[in-house]
């Protein structure tokens, strides 16, 4: 079995992949990573955090949390469907949907092929509007992560 302790801000070679350890900010120790391929490119996946700290050039596929909407948390608490001691957990531990639009607004994503949405939570998010609104900032096609979903990361999207 191989099994190897990785450290962030490091760079590491797994077959023909080469992954680079991004540190994230989450309530438990995670981690977020750049994996380059040459038949898929640059691939970002960034999740279980609250920011990216880093603009990154040259991705190819972007894979990034936007786990909640402050909107709709608030109203979910002022309904009473959720404790408002969430915010505080959320607010340190997970992407709301503005950071995640600022960082695909400040991020060249010329080369990239998609965006994919990570880690909406179930009852704080609408996925459609999510994806619509990451589409429109990105320009390029969004999508929700889910079982089944099949997203071609080749470099070249044809």
């Amino acid at each position: 079995v191989f099994c190897k302790i990785i450290e962030p801000m490091h760079g590491y070679k797994v077959g023909g992949f080469k992954v680079f350890v991004l540190p994230v900010v989450h309530d438990v120790p995670c981690a977020g990573f750049v994996i380059e391929h040459q038949e898929m490119g640059r691939l970002l996946f960034i999740t279980d955090t609250m920011m990216l700290e880093y603009r990154l050039p040259n991705l190819n596929h972007v894979m990034i949390e936007a786990n909640y909407s402050d909107a709709i948390l608030q109203q979910n608490i002022d309904r009473g469907l959720m404790p408002p001691a969430m915010r505080g957990r959320l607010l340190g531990s997970h992407m709301e949907l503005q950071t995640t639009k600022e960082i695909l607004r400040t991020t060249d994503l010329s080369a990239a092929n998609e965006v994919i949405l990570l880690h909406l939570s179930d009852g704080n998010s609408n996925a459609k509007v999510f994806a619509e609104e990451a589409r429109q900032i990105a320009g390029k096609p969004a999508y929700i992560a889910r079982a089944g979903l099949e997203v071609n990361l080749d470099k070249l999207p044809y």
